[in-house]
């Protein structure tokens, strides 16, 4: 049984599969979603103002100030939903609470009292374009989509069926081999003709050229398949569960939603761990018109993951089959 073979096998058994199919239908779906969300909630820093009055203020093309007269919660600002929360006290002055850099908190406390900053300069409060916002929503998407397009795997090993595949002409890694392209494909395709038909139908302006689009998508399709056959090579059960959690956490802290470790160097490095933290880097440069390869030391951060996972995922495969696990 040869890569064609398997492949063709694994495509046959996956039309039987409603679960799969709607998985892959819907991935295109919620990346539109997405896609109109984050271009819309980030051209604008949001601000809540909390307040018993609606204060008259200068309107600004930068700013959305939604009045309130309960404080929202802090994970409002962890999930990007407000830039800052102010809060105006009893004898007119303002406190500032955002996540922000202490810059931009002071930008944003000069726009609610001029005489505190003069300096500042509103028109930089939002600093990463909407494409990386875009983008940052779509990673954690893929990511998760990665588990349960792999379903194919963990289905063969629980039913015994892995080691009667591995008993016809085919060795270990190219079973591997082909499992991983199967759900790279159904990743790739349906994301990126969803980015296609999105800037191109919907003339939503996405930031990047359709050829730059194509090579991220490939570098996250990757990285999300590399991570799929690592889980389900360690994982026995809630393999969708226990990595969406994990996606939501790290995706947060590395500041997929929000740039909140802006100018916090001690954040960024403890952060920067995450695969998702050097994508970010590296979409926002390349967003602000730099060549993707002046990112060379993430591009090679993100190969490192991509390449250490797939190799984990195969070593754990190949030691489970010898004690006669799968």
């Amino acid at each position: 049984m040869n890569v064609i073979q398997l492949f063709k096998n694994n495509f046959n058994r996956v039309l039987s599969k409603k679960a799969f199919i709607v998985i892959v239908a819907i991935l295109p779906l919620m990346i539109g979603i997405a896609v109109l969300f984050s271009g819309e909630s980030n051209t604008k820093a949001h601000i809540a103002l909390v307040s018993d009055h609606a204060p008259n203020m200068t309107q600004n093309d930068k700013l959305q100030i939604k009045v309130m007269n309960e404080k929202p919660a802090k994970s409002s600002l962890l999930l990007g939903k407000y830039t800052a929360i102010v809060e105006e006290k009893s004898d007119g002055s303002y406190e500032i609470t955002t996540l922000k850099s202490e810059e931009e908190k002071e930008k944003i406390e000069s726009f609610f009292d001029p005489s505190k900053v003069v300096e500042s300069n509103q028109s930089d409060i939002t600093k990463r374009g909407v494409g990386a916002n875009i983008l940052g929503f779509i990673l954690m998407i893929i990511l998760m989509q990665g588990v349960a397009l792999i379903t194919l795997f963990p289905e063969d090993r629980i039913l015994r069926t892995f080691r009667r595949v591995l008993t016809a002409p085919v060795s270990e890694g190219t079973y591997l081999f082909v499992q991983g392209i199967f759900t790279f494909i159904c990743l790739y395709i349906p994301a990126y003709l969803a980015l296609v038909v999105t800037k191109g139908v919907f003339g939503v302006d996405i930031g990047y050229s359709y050829g730059m689009l194509a090579i991220l998508m490939v570098i996250v399709c990757a990285l999300s398949t590399a991570l799929a056959l690592f889980i389900a090579s360690t994982l026995e059960s809630n393999m969708s569960l226990v990595s969406s959690g994990i996606y939501i956490i790290t995706s947060i802290l590395a500041g997929c939603f929000y740039s909140f470790t802006e100018k916090n160097k001690v954040l960024d490095t403890i952060f920067s761990i995450f695969p998702q933290k050097e994508y970010m880097t590296l979409i926002e440069g390349v967003e602000k018109g730099n060549g993707i390869f002046e990112f060379k030391g993430q591009l090679t951060y993100i190969l490192i993951w991509i390449v250490g996972l797939w190799f984990l995922g195969s070593l754990i495969t190949k030691r489970k089959m010898k004690k006669g696990i799968y």
